[in-house]
Formats: C-alpha cells, sequence, structure tokens
C-alpha cells in the first residue's frame, strides 16, 4: 500500500523525528536522508533532529534562511508517503530478521521516490505565466519500521516506510526555493502504489520466495490466511470500530485508525517481540515458516515475458469494459498488479506498448483509448452521418394533433420526428418535460400514415414498466431486440424508438444501428445526456449529438414542478449546479443534520408523506446509505404498526458488478457466491445457478452467467420489496421486471412471499432487496409526489452533477435533502462523471491525423457493413426455406 497525507502542521512533522513518541528499542531504522534537493542543501546520511526541525519551519538547516517565500501558519509542510508490505512479508521479516528482506524493500521504496522525484513540479507565475515546471527534485526523510501500533499492549510485525517529503523543490530557471506541485503526484499514487509493488514482488522472487496475487493485492505463497490473521490484529481493531460505527469508506478508516493509536510499546525489545510473536505459532505454522526462510537465496527466477502478455491482456478486457479512455497510468497500474511478481514494471509497460493504443495529453496527463473503441464509435458515427437526408419523411405540415394541450416545444419535436429525413432522429427532453407524452402523440401520427412504432428502452422497469403502463403494449428492452431473431424479424422496416436512450453505451448503439441497417429500420432516440449515463463504455447519445451532425428536438419546458421547485430543477437541467442548489436551500429543503438525528428526520419525512397519502420516493447514491436509511423507516414503520412482527430471512442475490475480465478470473470468486446463467451456454441452460465451493465454474462461458453475492434479508407482512433481476413469479405465470415494486402481503404455508397484488414469489428467488430506498440510477425515469435524498459525507464518493439533478427531479411537489455538511456536498454534486470518449480524445490529436483515421474506420466500417447485410439476407432466405 501506498499512502500521501498531507501535514499543514510543522509540529505533527517535527514528531516524525521523535522516537519517544513512535518507535524504540529497535523497533524502527535511524532516519536517512534522501532526494537531490536534499543533497543540494548539503544534507547526507541520517537525520539530525536540528536540521529536520529548521525544514519543518521552513529555513534553510544551512544558513538559516527562509527557504521558500511563503511563511503562513498553516502552509503545507509537506507529505508523508508511506509504504506498506503484505502482512506475509512483515510476518516472515519480523521472524527471521532476514537483511535480504529489508533491503528489498528498502530498494523498492527509494527507486520508486526517486521515480516520483523525477515528476516533481512547481508553479510559474512569473512573466505573466500560470503553468506549472517539471524541477525533478525533493527532499525527504527516510523512516522504517518493523512494528504496527500495539493492541492490549503488543505491536503485531508490520514493515513500512515513512517517507516525509517536505514542500519545497529548487526552480533551476528561476534559481530559488519554491513550494511544491504535489496535485500529480497525488493523482498517480496508485500507479506508484503498483510499481512500488511490482518491484518488491520481483525482489523477493530473485530471492526464491513465491509470491501469488489475492483477491486484494498480493503476498507470498505458502502462509496459510488464518496464519496472517493472527498477526493482523490492528487491522481487525479498526474493522470491528468501523463495523460498529458503519463507516466503509477506506479514508475515513484510515482516520479511524490514526484517531485509535496507542503509544508503542517502548519497553519491549524486537528480541522480546519475536519470542512472543512466535508463541502464537502451531507446530505446523512454524515449520512452514522455518521452509520459507530456509527459501531465500535459492532457485532465483528468470523473466517471463509469458506473463506479462497475459497480465496485459487481462487488463485490456476489463479495463475498457466500462471506459472508452483511460489515464495510462491507470491501465498500467492494473496490467502491473495482474503480473505481480511474475512480470517486470519493463516487460509490462513494453508489451503494453505493443498494444493498439491511441494516446493523447490532456490537462497534463497522458490519456489512452484502443482502436477497438475508436472503430466502435465510428461505425455509429458513421451510420448516422451517412443516414442524414437518406430517408423519405413520414409526413409534412403536421398539424392535428390529438392533444390540444401539449406545448410548442412538444408539438415541434412530434414534427420533427415526422418530418425528418434521417436514419437516426433524436429527441433530447429534460427531466419532467413530457417526453412520454409527446412520444405518444407522434406514434399515432406515425400509424397513421401506415408506418409502425416499436418502442424500447435499456431496462425492464422502463421498457415494461413504465412504457407499457403509458399506452406501449409491446415495448420491451433493448437487450432483448438485440437478441431474438424473432423480434428482429417482426421490426424489418418499422420505427425503432428507444426511449432512455442516454443509458445506452456505444457498443449496443452500435448494435443497434448495425441490426437497423440490416432490417431497414430506422431509429429515433429519446433521451438527455445530462441524466445518468451508461454502465458500460461510451456516452453514445452525447457523441452523436455532438459528433454525428444531427440536430435534436429540444423539450426544455418543464411541467413536472411548478413554482420556484421547478426553477431550481431547471437551473440543475442546465447544468447550473451551484445557482440550482441554492434555489433548493432557499426552499429549506436542504437539511444539515448531525448523524444522530439525521436519518431519523428523514424517516419521519418518509411516513409523514406516506400518511399525507402521497406518493414518496427515497433516494441515495449508495447501496451502504441506502441500507442504513431503510433500517431506520423499517424501525419506525413497525413502531407505528405498520410493519408486522412475523419477519423471515430469505436470500438475497446481489450482483458484484464484475466485469467479463474479472469473471474470468478465479481470484475474483468467494465462497458461496451465486453464478446465474442468463444464457444458455455448453452444458447448461438458461436460469441455471452454480454455487462457487460447490461447483465448478465453467470460466469459458463467463459471458453468459452473472455472479452474485449471497446474503440474507429480513421480511415481514407490510415490507416494501423490489425486483433486483428479471423472473417470474412462482407459478410461472407473471413476469417480474428488475425494478418492479411490491408489498408484501404475507407468506404461504410453503413459506413463498405472498405480494398485495395476489402474486407469489418463490422463498428461493434471490433477486429480491428492500423497496424503501433506491439509487439515483434505479430512481431515473420515476415520478412521485415527494423525493427524499439521504447524501451524506458516506455518500460524496458516489455523488456528482448527474446523480443530484436526477435525483431531485423525481418529485412533482417537493424534494427534501438530509445531509451532514452542505458545503461539501455542494462540492461533490459540482463535479461531472461524465466520460470522454475515444472521439473525444482524438479532437486533442492534429485534425489532419484525427481525419485520416476515422475516413481509414469508415471505409472499414462501410465494407463490415456490406457484408453484415449480404450475410443477413443470406440467413433470412435460409430461414424462408
Amino acid at each position: 500500500m501506498l499512502r500521501v497525507t498531507q501535514s499543514n502542521s510543522s509540529g505533527r512533522a517535527k514528531s516524525y523525528y521523535s522516537t519517544a513518541d513512535y518507535y524504540t528499542e529497535g523497533q524502527e531504522l535511524t532516519g536517512f536522508w534522501r532526494g537531490e534537493g536534499a543533497f543540494m542543501l548539503g544534507l547526507t546520511g541520517t537525520v539530525d533532529q536540528c536540521d529536520w526541525d529548521r525544514l519543518c519551519d521552513n529555513f534553510r538547516p544551512d544558513t538559516g534562511e527562509p527557504l521558500t517565500v511563503r511563511r503562513k501558519d498553516q502552509r503545507r509542510v509537506g507529505y508523508d508517503f508511506n509504504f506498506h508490505v503484505p502482512k506475509s512479508v512483515s510476518l516472515l521479516y519480523g521472524l527471521t530478521r532476514d537483511d535480504r528482506i529489508l533491503e528489498a524493500f528498502r530498494d523498492s521504496v527509494r527507486a520508486t521516490m526517486e521515480d516520483i522525484e523525477t515528476e516533481s513540479k512547481a508553479r510559474v507565475r512569473v512573466s505573466g505565466k500560470n503553468e506549472d515546471r517539471v524541477t525533478g527534485n525533493l527532499i525527504w526523510g527516510e523512516f522504517t519500521h518493523f512494528t504496527a501500533r500495539p493492541v492490549d499492549g503488543l505491536p503485531d510485525p508490520h514493515l513500512h516506510a515513512h517517507c516525509f517529503v517536505f514542500n519545497a523543490t529548487f526552480d533551476r530557471e528561476e534559481d530559488r526555493w519554491k513550494a511544491g506541485q504535489f496535485g500529480d503526484l497525488k493523482r498517480d499514487a496508485p500507479y506508484f502504489e503498483a510499481v512500488f509493488h511490482s518491484r518488491l514482488a520481483r525482489r523477493l522472487e530473485e530471492l526464491g520466495l513465491n509470491t501469488q496475487r489475492t483477491a486484494k493485492g498480493w503476498e507470498l505463497a505458502g502462509l496459510d490466511p488464518e496464519t496472517m490473521d493472527k498477526f493482523s490484529r490492528r487491522t481487525a481493531r479498526i474493522e470491528q470500530l468501523a463495523s460498529a460505527k458503519n463507516i466503509t469508506d477506506p479514508d475515513l478508516k484510515s482516520t479511524l485508525g490514526a484517531r485509535t493509536r496507542s503509544s508503542k510499546a517502548a519497553e519491549l525489545t524486537m528480541s522480546d517481540l519475536e519470542s512472543a510473536w512466535r508463541s502464537r505459532l502451531t507446530d505446523t505454522e512454524a515449520e512452514r515458516l522455518e521452509w520459507l526462510a530456509n527459501r531465500i537465496g535459492k532457485d532465483t527466477i528468470t523473466e517471463d515475458d509469458a506473463a506479462a502478455r497475459s497480465a496485459v491482456a487481462r487488463t485490456m478486457e476489463h479495463a475498457f469494459e466500462r471506459a472508452s479512455v483511460l489515464p495510462e497510468r491507470m491501465l498500467l497500474a492494473e496490467a502491473l498488479k495482474q503480473g505481480i511478481g511474475k512480470a517486470s514494471r519493463e516487460s509490462i509497460e513494453q508489451v503494453t506498448e505493443q498494444q493498439d493504443l491511441i494516446h493523447a495529453e490532456r490537462k497534463g496527463q497522458r490519456l489512452v483509448t484502443t482502436k477497438a473503441v475508436l472503430e466502435e464509435e465510428t461505425k455509429m458515427l458513421t451510420f448516422a452521418r451517412e443516414g442524414r437526408g437518406a430517408c423519405t419523411p413520414i409526413t409534412v405540415n403536421q398539424n392535428v394533433f390529438h392533444r390540444e394541450w401539449l406545448n410548442d416545444q412538444q408539438k415541434a419535436a412530434v414534427r420533427h420526428v415526422l418530418e425528418s429525413r434521417d436514419r437516426v432522429i433524436l429527441v433530447r427532453g429534460a427531466a419532467g418535460t413530457g417526453k412520454t407524452t409527446m412520444m405518444q402523440e407522434a406514434r399515432e401520427a406515425i400509424e397513421a400514415n401506415g408506418q409502425r412504432v416499436l418502442a424500447f428502452a435499456p431496462s425492464a422497469g422502463a421498457s415494461r414498466g413504465v412504457l407499457r403502463q403509458e399506452g406501449f403494449e409491446s415495448a420491451d428492452t433493448v437487450s432483448r431486440l438485440l437478441a431474438d431473431p424473432a423480434m428482429q424479424r417482426d421490426a424489418h422496416g418499422a420505427i425503432l424508438w428507444i426511449d432512455e436512450a442516454g443509458l445506452l453505451g456505444t457498443k449496443t448503439m452500435r448494435q443497434v444501428f448495425d441490426l437497423a441497417g440490416q432490417i431497414d429500420a430506422r431509429v429515433v432516440l429519446s433521451g438527455d445526456k445530462r441524466q445518468h449515463g451508461a454502465v458500460e463504455r461510451g456516452a453514445a447519445l452525447r457523441l452523436l449529438e455532438d459528433e454525428a451532425g444531427l440536430k435534436p428536438a429540444e423539450i426544455k419546458e418543464i411541467q413536472r414542478q411548478k413554482d420556484r421547485y421547478k426553477t431550481a430543477i431547471k437551473k440543475l437541467s442546465e447544468g447550473k449546479t451551484r445557482q440550482g442548489f441554492r434555489g433548493l436551500d432557499e426552499l429549506g429543503w436542504i437539511r444539515e443534520v448531525d448523524d444522530d438525528d439525521r436519518y431519523r428526520a428523514l424517516a419521519e419525512s418518509y411516513i409523514d408523506a406516506i400518511a399525507d397519502g402521497k406518493s414518496a420516493l427515497v433516494v441515495s447514491p449508495t447501496h451502504f446509505e441506502g441500507n442504513r436509511i431503510t433500517d431506520e423507516i423499517r424501525a419506525q414503520l413497525r413502531a407505528h404498526g405498520t410493519l408486522g412482527d412475523d419477519a423471515r430471512s430469505f436470500p438475497e442475490l446481489i450482483p458484484a458488478n464484475l466485469t467479463l475480465g474479472q469473471k474470468r478470473d478465479p481470484l475474483n470468486y468467494r465462497q458461496g457466491d451465486v453464478l446465474v446463467f442468463h444464457q444458455n451456454a455448453p452444458g447448461y441452460r438458461k436460469g441455471t445457478r452454480l454455487i462457487i465451493g460447490q461447483d465448478e465454474v465453467p470460466f469459458e462461458s463467463a459471458e453468459r452467467f452473472t455472479v452474485f453475492h449471497e446474503d440474507q434479508i429480513e421480511v415481514a407482512t407490510g415490507d416494501r420489496i423490489r425486483i433486483t433481476k428479471n423472473g417470474t413469479t412462482a407459478d410461472t405465470a407473471h413476469r417480474l421486471n428488475n425494478g418492479d415494486l411490491f408489498t408484501v402481503s404475507g407468506f404461504t404455508d410453503a413459506g413463498d412471499l405472498r405480494l398485495n397484488n395476489g402474486w407469489t414469489i418463490s422463498k428461493d428467488y434471490g433477486h429480491i432487496a428492500h423497496g424503501l430506498v433506491v439509487t439515483s440510477h434505479a430512481s431515473q425515469g420515476k415520478t412521485v409526489d415527494r423525493v427524499i435524498i439521504g447524501q451524506s459525507s458516506r455518500s460524496f464518493r458516489a455523488s456528482s452533477r448527474e446523480q443530484f439533478y436526477v435525483s431531485a427531479s423525481r418529485g412533482r411537489q417537493q424534494v427534501l435533502v438530509f445531509t451532514d455538511d452542505k458545503d461539501e456536498l455542494l462540492q461533490a454534486v459540482s463535479r461531472s462523471d461524465e466520460r470522454l470518449s475515444g472521439t473525444e480524445l482524438l479532437a486533442g490529436v492534429e485534425n489532419a491525423h484525427r481525419r485520416i483515421i476515422h475516413e481509414r474506420l469508415a471505409e472499414q466500417s462501410r465494407e463490415a457493413d456490406a457484408i453484415a447485410v449480404v450475410e443477413h439476407r443470406r440467413e433470412g432466405i435460409e430461414h424462408e426455406r
């Protein structure tokens, strides 16, 4: 692990030197000066307290003069880069004190810090400039420690190093010391962490110690997890405290660890500690550690190019499934983790350079996409561009409307669809503007002119739920359209209308366009690019709007909300988050409440809404906070007598959300996980379930199954439950759609769940969750009287401009937001989670180069489409025969 912690306190920075506060009696090494900056100041060898304290106070150790200009009391003194080894390495070193392990660790730390140093920067503000300049020098003290903070008076072995870097770097061009710019170094900390671990694992492999990847990193092969758990008491204590306080965020856990530190056990020597540690081992464990110790210096390894190729291949498959563009260092970090111990950093970087990657720099960061991603986007855009003006309008001069109450923007959108000559037609509508009503009017006009409209949406809830309720009886999911040959034949020559199209990625959109070309269909896409985007890679709707030259009809007039609520939502819909947030706050609808009272107040607001006869929805960005809110609401419902006292436990299958690459990796599974086939596969029918630990995993069919973690859910009469995966009722007579909400009316004699509409769900179905609280993604497309949002600092990492807009716009009459910090919430929801496309990345490349690439890919796309049309027609002829 590599943590980077900012220090704003000179006094605290001085404590890194003070052994009385930290380590003693052999539990640490003397601090050493490191870095070119230290050498420039004449600082070499061991750290002297006087020199250290002067630097902490921003004075030159050699002259006593100020080092940098800034002398504020609250200035940034420096940054603690602290490196931690896996527990197995700490344990082996703690019990053997083998200097070769220590040397491998210190060399790995030193080399990684030197990498970091070469990228150090300072601000440049002279002569009207506003940029950063690479300086390549830093000053730091390296402190190596062997033990963790004690638990019950005794520390566990924990080999780690603190490299405290002072906030100073020498700018040779300006010939002066300046404060450093550490933003990019902190941003790239996961990469440097992976580099450090790659180095250390390789060094240990070279010493004859085998390493193995784990779900969370790596360890030395040969030690059981149970053995290492005996020496992880500090981590276990922090996890226990975090669980009691309902803390899941890694940063908050780290803070909790800092607040609960005990002083070092100064009276214990390393010899004392070694004896205490050995007393915890069984004879078998002691023999195993002795065997490992004897391996040091034997059977050293050689470079394995195949390991590097395999690591990079797995990384590429995983990383680009849900992203079109990635920071290059994020890609390299993942590849280094995949090849840990078996492939060197150099071989990983060499193999990565051989991939079909396209590079560009944005805001000082090197980003990459792949030729495959760019080809996918190009094919999608080419279909849309070449379809402009290629079709006959459905009708012209549409002036008769069955819904006279439609506003001018809705009527204009209907005309846009009817009169367009394009193969792909776009309709952009903000939340609550009446897109579905417009869609109904357009559908009737299209059918009146002798053509068919088939409605689709990305999710079952939006298609089989919302659209069918609004009169589109045969509406279905896009995935069903792409997988069902009979549905495709029926769609020949029709208009494929896809609602909530902003939730489609470029891969799926390209497949839709390929199909439309084969069956001679036109495509209407309605949605809002300012709401949530696709889970898979690519913002297809935004890309079509911005790059394909398609002019969308736009419906801006909000009808769902009124008055000041409407004004605030309009600001959010326009991306003016601060103004919209302020508008809601001025209404008194954003409430800052302490932890102890926040969930109680939120639950009371929900129950009051229901008591007032209002429809209500509670939204929270994370499942963790949503579960906390659910528990509080259920407790209050039980107190009011609305929830029965007949609670029973049922299996709950929670999606693991693994990418295809992750599903191919055995390390990503845990005992008891459930695999459910969503497609037929060799030897398995759709719906088959396998259990990890009982059944063998068919990794070769990973694209045909979904992985779930199994938990338990408590359900009582009166509970609101939500379906989390498409399925059927116990008697198979009724379809259950992902996102459907039901109220439990009781239980059958067999233990199945009876619903308020008379349906029954099998007790073993598993794809259920409490339905009182939904995520923002799940709320998109829903409308209620009052929406209540629980969004505390525990959910800020999952917060964004798009999330807040979707969540806040669900209500007709009111939105209430409960948080623990308004200011930080505003900062969190002011950030966009919009992802860059490969095409947009290329916008930063020379235009001529970009045009050549696009033209080449477009030509390949047209050739492939022509072949696909011929093959489809051939298949059609065979089918007719």
